[in-house]
């Protein structure tokens, strides 16, 4: 599988339109690793940006927020185990060597497996990217983004690095298939999960938050997890377009402010529409499923009597939030097409 260099601005393009599979709020985790003694591994999947401390040392030596291995006087290179948050499509995947400048790796090289179990010493990894050379074909403090002909679908990836050092953070971008293998018969899915494969795709805003943040499971933590617009001052509104998990009906909707006590929409409305494709263009007939209602500080909304067409299936819903504002999650929850 090919595997080429993206310009550092990709990082973030990637990072707002795809699902990092390797996303500890979702379920992924760091299980092994040949050496951490200068940083602990588990730092590689911290959702926030890597900072540097230029004051602060630890009885290791210097404190860096990511993974750090000793110097390797013997062997070939360092080596850490990721598991996903399940079998998903991977399209890219980025090497965050940020702050560590006199300290990056030589190269790095990336495996994968696809198992419903954790790999051990006799399970055997399939290459995801040939050794790629730090300096050459990527960089040392920098955003490293390498993009993939083909999605691959993996449940595991092994990042190795050559002969040794640190890396700040390890994502790992793509989409989850809709696959509900035990799911009961008949029984409701969220059509707007990320768990389930949901996305969103486009927004009008996101200054405050991610607009993944929107669909994760749960309910937020705070105000920073959900998807919050700056402040409009020229008129008109807010809006973000998902594309469901499948395409579906839509029995129940929830938009829930959670957090967002001085800084909720005063209303919203959604609209749905069945298209073929990653984003709905200016040829689509948006139909309303959810005609304006207020909303309230700091609280879940759920709607089912207010719903109009709840029978016709959509691939793609348009949330409008009316005139800006957060929204800590959206629930869609319905059936596939066909099914109801």
């Amino acid at each position: 599988m090919s595997a080429s260099p993206d310009d550092q601005s990709d990082a973030h393009l990637w990072q707002q339109t795809r699902i990092n599979l390797a996303a500890r709020a979702l379920g992924a985790d760091v299980l092994a690793t040949s050496d951490d003694f200068f940083a602990e591994k588990d730092n590689l999947l911290l959702s926030q940006e890597p900072v540097f401390l230029p004051e602060k040392y630890t009885a290791y030596g210097k404190w860096m927020d990511g993974w750090e291995s000793r110097r390797r006087r013997s062997g070939d290179h360092d080596w850490v185990v990721v598991r996903l948050v399940t079998s998903g499509l991977v399209e890219a995947v980025e090497v965050d060597t940020r702050h560590f400048k006199g300290n990056a790796p030589g190269a790095v090289q990336l495996e994968y497996m696809d198992s419903d179990v954790d790999p051990d010493e006799q399970s055997e990894w399939q290459p995801l990217t040939d050794r790629v050379q730090v300096q050459v074909q990527v960089q040392a403090d920098y955003r490293n983004l390498l993009s993939f002909d083909q999605p691959i679908k993996a449940s595991h990836i092994r990042l190795k690095i050559f002969p040794d050092g640190g890396v700040a953070r390890f994502r790992v971008y793509g989409t989850i298939p809709f696959n509900t293998p035990f799911r009961l018969t008949g029984e409701p899915v969220d059509l707007a999960s990320l768990m389930t494969g949901a996305r969103s795709v486009a927004c009008s805003d996101s200054f405050f938050s991610p607009m993944q943040n929107l669909l994760m499971p749960g309910r937020g933590s705070d105000m920073h997890d959900g998807w919050e617009t700056k402040r409009r001052r020229g008129g008109g509104n807010d809006w973000m377009i998902v594309k469901l998990a499948t395409a579906g009906t839509i029995s129940r909707v929830e938009v829930d402010t959670l957090h967002f006590k001085g800084n909720y929409p005063d209303s919203c409305t959604l609209e749905g529409c069945y298209f073929i494709g990653e984003l709905p263009d200016d040829s689509v007939h948006w139909q309303t499923i959810l005609p304006v209602q207020k909303l309230h500080a700091h609280r879940n909304h759920p709607f089912m009597s207010q719903l109009e067409n709840n029978t016709t299936a959509y691939t793609h819903v348009r949330l409008s939030i009316y005139p800006d504002g957060g929204v800590s999650r959206l629930r869609l929850v319905g059936y596939p097409e066909g099914e109801q």
